[in-house]
């Protein structure tokens, strides 16, 4: 660690802290909210967020969340889940009407049967979008593509200060990230906690 990134001793001072990247907007590469929610009409309201881990996929579905009509429904499903599916059922209102918007972060988690039945158990919610790694069980309503850019974007709106010095070190990062951008942004808070061997 160089003289210019000094160690925080206060979690909330890192500018890597979780609240401060949780306030985070995501990067839409042009996409509009607007033009997302015409998307979804034309794909009949059901629709995925495709991207690889860190891409900003959960980022965006929190925006569409919010942003949508209806009574939101918010399934969050991550690896430590040891039973998904029962997670979204009971997450889910009986019955799930057209009054309801269901959104499913971390939809790869359900297997084939689960998913089924999700889609059977919703069929009457006015709009379904799930976030997935891969295409193809849902149309596409938008792919999330990591991007060196957005990283130093990103960089550039947590730490103004020293975005500049870090400038340099960010595609040394993101490739060895495989473009992970939250895994970026998690070693840049241990790099502000003192807490990792990477050097600027």
């Amino acid at each position: 660690m160089s003289a210019r990134v000094t160690a925080r001793e206060r979690p909330a001072d890192n500018p890597f802290a979780s609240h401060r990247i949780e306030r985070l907007v995501y990067r839409a590469d042009g996409t509009s909210l607007v033009g997302l929610f015409e998307r979804l009409e034309e794909i009949g309201g059901r629709g995925l967020i495709v991207g690889p881990k860190g891409s900003g996929k959960s980022t965006l579905l929190e925006e569409l969340a919010s942003a949508l009509p209806g009574k939101q429904v918010v399934v969050q499903l991550d690896g430590s889940c040891p039973r998904p599916w029962q997670q979204t059922k009971h997450r889910l209102p009986t019955p799930v009407t057209a009054r309801h918007t269901v959104f499913i972060d971390g939809g790869e988690r359900l297997g084939v049967v689960a998913w089924k039945r999700l889609l059977r158990t919703t069929r009457a919610a006015a709009y379904l979008v799930a976030t997935m790694h891969r295409p193809g069980r849902l149309p596409t309503l938008i792919e999330c593509r990591p991007d060196l850019a957005v990283l130093s974007d990103l960089v550039s709106e947590l730490a103004p200060t020293e975005a500049q010095a870090l400038e340099p070190h960010l595609g040394q990062l993101f490739h060895r990230h495989g473009g992970n951008i939250r895994s970026c942004l998690r070693e840049l808070y241990d790099v502000y906690a003192g807490r990792s061997n990477f050097q600027f």
